[in-house]
């Protein structure tokens, strides 16, 4: 089943597809890329899809907390 992207979703994409683009060079058109940098684009571009759809389903779930060092209530300011 397809999701609709959200904005915020979209804009994840685009930045992984900016990112792996960048990194092979803007220069290269993508019918020149190699299968190695197909993959590397297709890859980058569903990790951040996904990542968003999990954000969106349960976006509680995956905040991640700080751990407690156990001097949460020191008084140092450092």
């Amino acid at each position: 089943m397809t999701h609709p992207l959200t904005h915020d979703a979209q804009r994840a994409c685009l930045k992984a597809l900016t990112t792996v683009a960048e990194s092979i060079g803007f220069d290269v058109p993508l019918n020149h890329y190699s299968q190695a940098q197909a993959i590397e684009v297709i890859e980058s571009i569903t990790q951040a899809y996904e990542s968003s759809i999990r954000g969106q389903s349960n976006p509680a779930a995956y905040k991640v907390a700080l751990p407690l060092d156990g001097f949460e209530n020191d008084s140092i300011p450092f």
